[in-house]
C-alpha cells in the first residue's frame, strides 16, 4: 500500500501503519485490532486502531507519571471517528441510494 510501512511487534508481528508513524522501544498488539506504541522515556503510550483498510491509525494516547506514592493517568484522544468515518458514510451513502430507488 502506498504511503504505509510495515513495522514488527514484540511478538515478532507485522502490521501496517502510516509512513508518518514512529516505532517507539516497545509496540505490542492488543486483541480488537489496538496496538500499543509505548515510549519508555516519557511514559507514554500511543494507541493506535486498525481501519478499514488495515492500517494501524492513532486514536489516542495514555500519559503516565509517577507522584509520590500515587500513579497520575491522563488520556488524550484523537477519536474512533477519524477511523470510523469512511465506513459509516459508505453505510449512509448505500442507505440514500437504496431510497432514491423506491
Amino acid at each position: 500500500m502506498k504511503d504505509t510501512q510495515i513495522v514488527e511487534t514484540v511478538t515478532g508481528t507485522w502490521l501496517r501503519f502510516p509512513n508518518s508513524f514512529k516505532k517507539f522501544h516497545c509496540l505490542v498488539e492488543l486483541p480488537d485490532q489496538l496496538s500499543l506504541n509505548i515510549n519508555l522515556k516519557s511514559g507514554s503510550v500511543h494507541i493506535h486502531k486498525m481501519d478499514g483498510n488495515s492500517v494501524y491509525q492513532p486514536v489516542g494516547e495514555l500519559m503516565l507519571q509517577l507522584n509520590g506514592n500515587q500513579v497520575q493517568c491522563a488520556v488524550q484522544s484523537a477519536g474512533l471517528d477519524l477511523i470510523e468515518r469512511p465506513e459509516r458514510q459508505e453505510r449512509q451513502e448505500r442507505q440514500v441510494r437504496q431510497s432514491d430507488a423506491s
